[in-house]
């Protein structure tokens, strides 16, 4: 039987995950005459998003396991990113991040804005799926979204989530609180990589993390820190620039510090920006001018 590796982009966080575990369930159901199997090859992935997962019933860690990217025989569907570095041969993509520089030339390609890839896989397929499936890519698409106060938030998909939490009574109100996702308590070094994603914009590499906080008055010191952190660690990884971003989750409202080796500068948003169809086309803009 033919093999098809489901993967999710590096780091990868609760959206990303679920995608892929579901994208595999619905794809095998329908006996294709395919294995189609969703590997996550990150060695390290995210406490926070474990703990989420788990919490709804979805173990991520049996999902670890080895790739070799060199082996130019493997063929991949990517879920959540529509760009890898692979030997292999990519025949599939959903994605929900459309950006300046697509990719036209693969079989099944969909990349269009929603408010999570989970929603573009379990929409209009919901017989197909069981209701703590259903969950989990509800759950997905609070968590990419800081439960609907993202720029990306899509109106048409928390009303597909009301429709659907109440026609199989799952309490949409405390996905809604556990999609906030305030970021914990941890090290400079870790918080400084929270979320962290890389990026490659005409040979110029970008790397961006995020928190979202509260109280962030209270947590210049912190955040002044993580910057301190980010600017020596541009240097040691060679970058050309770090986007680290805080979401202020009283307020709803984003500040980006953009780092480079000259220095610091400062973007603020009215909203809760989301990176991937906000933030990042802006910095890009900017490349451009």
């Amino acid at each position: 039987m033919k093999k098809v590796i489901i993967l999710g982009h590096e780091n990868p966080d609760v959206d990303s995950m679920v995608s892929g575990v579901l994208l595999e369930k619905l794809l095998n159901r329908r006996n294709l005459g395919i294995n189609f199997k969703f590997v996550i090859p990150d060695r390290v992935i995210d406490d926070e998003s474990v703990k989420v997962c788990k919490k709804y019933g979805l173990d991520v860690r049996k999902y670890q396991d080895e790739i070799d990217f060199n082996n130019s025989s493997l063929k991949y569907i990517l879920v959540d990113h529509h760009k890898r570095e692979v030997a292999g041969q990519i025949v599939g993509v959903i994605d929900h991040h459309p950006a300046l520089e697509e990719v036209y030339n693969i079989e099944y390609y969909t990349n269009t804005k929603a408010s999570s890839t989970s929603c573009l896989i379990v929409q209009k397929n919901e017989s197909e799926f069981t209701k703590e499936e259903l969950t989990l890519a509800m759950l997905a698409a609070f968590f990419d979204t800081a439960s609907f106060h993202s720029t990306k938030a899509r109106k048409k998909d928390f009303i597909w989530i009301k429709k659907w939490s109440k026609k199989f009574s799952i309490n949409w109100q405390d996905l809604y609180q556990d999609g906030l996702a305030i970021t914990p308590e941890m090290s400079i070094s870790k918080l400084a990589v929270n979320g962290l994603k890389k990026y490659n914009f005409n040979n110029m590499l970008i790397e961006s993390s995020y928190i979202q906080i509260i109280d962030v008055d209270k947590k210049e010191d912190k955040i002044k820190a993580i910057l301190d952190f980010l600017s020596e660690y541009l240097i040691k990884k060679e970058l050309d620039c770090f986007i680290f971003i805080v979401h202020d989750m009283a307020k709803f409202k984003s500040t980006v510090y953009q780092i480079d080796k000259t220095g610091i500068k400062v973007r603020k948003y009215n909203s809760y920006a989301s990176r991937g169809t906000t933030i990042m086309p802006d910095i890009y803009d900017d490349f451009k001018n």
